[in-house]
């Protein structure tokens, strides 16, 4: 929804005011935000791998390259994406102080971990099955254009209204 030239930066700073003020409410009002934020998230999520498993058909398997490339070839730039996906582990050391006992963090982290392990590789199954890999590779934005093959234009609007709540999960 454009609010003018300026429309995204507006929704920034109303982010910001936002999650500020629910911030400066308490840690319940906080704690429930985020778990909202991230319910969501996670469903979103989930969404998109239903739509790529059972809701559209298979993309058909590509021909044969005339020339194999190196397997290794694309791998540094593909670990790049898969960093970014664990970046927040770090964060465990913020929250370790609050906890009453500490084995309990290492069972969080070590679930949390296997769960975004998951979601991550169901993900990327799903994109390459319901746009294959010439899709994927032509695509600079695989969900959006996964959810729009199901869906339609509504689709990649679904799909946006999942990537605003990852940033809203992360600014908060």
């Amino acid at each position: 929804v454009s609010l003018g030239p300026r429309s995204a930066a507006i929704y920034a700073a109303l982010a910001v005011v936002v999650l500020t003020w629910i911030n400066l409410l308490g840690i319940r009002e906080t704690k429930g935000t985020q778990n909202v934020l991230t319910s969501l998230l996670v469903a979103g999520v989930i969404a998109v791998i239903v739509t790529g498993l059972l809701l559209v058909a298979p993309s058909p398997a590509p021909a044969a390259p005339p020339e194999p490339k190196p397997w290794l070839a694309g791998v540094p730039f593909a670990m790049l994406f898969v960093l970014f996906t664990y970046s927040g582990w770090n964060e465990a050391a913020y929250i370790s102080a609050e906890l009453r006992e500490r084995r309990s963090m290492v069972i969080a982290l070590s679930v949390s971990i296997g769960l975004i392990t998951l979601l991550y590789l169901a993900m990327n199954y799903a994109y390459v099955r319901g746009l294959g890999f010439a899709g994927v590779a032509r695509s600079e934005t695989v969900a959006a254009d996964l959810m729009k093959v199901r869906f339609g234009a509504l689709g990649s609007q679904i799909m946006s209204a999942i990537v605003c709540l990852a940033a809203l999960t992360s600014i908060n």
